[in-house]
Order: structure tokens, then sequence, then C-alpha cells
């Protein structure tokens, strides 16, 4: 098992949703916030909603750069944006309220038995996340939280993925110097910026599915394989 082996890297710089978790789909999302409401939740019924953040281009404003490193900067945007795709306000908070529960975005398969193995090869880990809410609580209900370390979390540092002090955090964390530890992630934009630092950095393809399996190139490069 790769658990077994030496590597030589000492800590992993991990990303969370995209990497470790599948982000949720927009019709999921808007469903699930539709029926919080005890509104109709078809995929019929989330259409026009889809429709009215797309006419505001959506999907690039909730994308400003900053947000996630200020959990009231990230939500006057949210709001904005909802606002102005002409939704009310019941729907606006409610669609809040799922896309700020973590819970929402499920582990892909790989995941467990990744952590479960680079923990026993000794290696410390480090979730390194743009988000705007604390993921730690996600971790104790999957029951991975005793496989991570530390979480370095924009929202609690005050700067997103690529600045380098978000990385710094980590390996602080981590208790590791650059070249002695990996980030995996799944956009060079963003993940990349590790590797300013000499931080080995593996950019993996974004999840699609649950069962999508991207950790085992992880594992290459950590045992050498």
């Amino acid at each position: 098992m790769p658990g077994d082996r030496a590597s030589a890297f000492d800590a992993v710089l991990v990303d969370w949703r995209g990497t470790l978790a599948l982000p949720l789909a927009p019709e999921r999302w808007v469903t699930a916030a539709l029926g919080g409401l005890g509104r109709p939740a078809s995929p019929v019924d989330a259409a026009p909603v889809l429709e009215r953040l797309e006419a505001v281009d959506a999907d690039a404003r909730l994308g400003t750069a900053g947000m996630d490193a200020d959990p009231a900067l990230h939500r006057r945007i949210f709001m904005e944006v909802l606002a102005d795709a002409g939704l009310d306000s019941a729907l606006a908070e409610a669609l809040y309220r799922v896309e700020s529960d973590p819970g929402n975005d499920g582990f892909a398969d790989d995941v467990p038995a990744f952590l479960a193995r680079t923990r026993a090869a000794g290696i410390r880990i480090v979730l390194v996340s743009d988000i705007h809410v604390d993921v730690r609580p996600r971790f104790h209900a999957a029951g991975l939280s005793p496989y991570v370390d530390a979480y370095a979390l924009s929202c609690e540092h005050g700067a997103e993925k690529p600045d380098p002090r978000l990385f710094e955090a980590a390996l602080h964390m981590a208790g590791s110097r650059p070249d002695e530890a990996v980030m995996v992630g799944d956009r060079h934009t963003h993940d990349g910026g590790a590797a300013a630092l000499g931080v080995t950095t593996l950019i993996l393809p974004p999840l699609r599915a649950a069962t999508d399996r991207r950790l085992h190139l992880a594992e290459a490069l950590l045992y050498g394989r």
C-alpha cells in the first residue's frame, strides 16, 4: 500500500471543492433551495431561476476576486446578484443558505482511502480552501477529521489563492518547508500559486462526479511510482 512506503514529502496541502469534494451543480442548488421553502422543486421549476441568473452573468460575478477572503463581502455581492436577477428575498436567502452549507458538497469516492493512507505514511495533511464558511464540521460529519491536521481557509486568513499568504499559512500549520510539501488542486490559476513558493504542485482535472478517481495521481507523486 502507498501508506507503507516512504515519501520524499512530509506534507500535503490539498484543495477542497473540485479536488476532494464535488461542487453543488447549479440545478441541484436551485432545487434544494426551492424545496427548502416548500415550493415546487423539479428541474422544470429550477429552469426559470437558472435563466434569470444566467441573464445577469451570475456565474462570473459570484467568482469576484476577494469574496472568499471576506464573508461579509461574499454575502453582499451574492445577495446583490440575486436581487439583480429579480429573485424574491426568501428565495435569495434560501439559495445563500444552500450554497453556504459544505454538507451539500459530496466527497469523491476515493477521498477516505487517500486521506487514511496519507496519514498512515506519516504525511501531514492541511486543507487549503477558498471558502467563506468553516468546512471543519463537514469533515467531522464524514468521519474524516482525524486525518486532517489543519485547515487554511481564506475566510480565516483574509487571503485567497493564489495569494502566497494562504499557502504560507498552510506550510506553517504543517511545519514544513516549501520543498517538503505537495499542493494538490484542480485550478492552475488558484492552486498553482503554491508553485511560486517552491511547493511541488499537482493540478488534477476538476471533479465532475463522485465516482471520478483522481487521487491516485497524487499518491504516485508522493511515493514516486
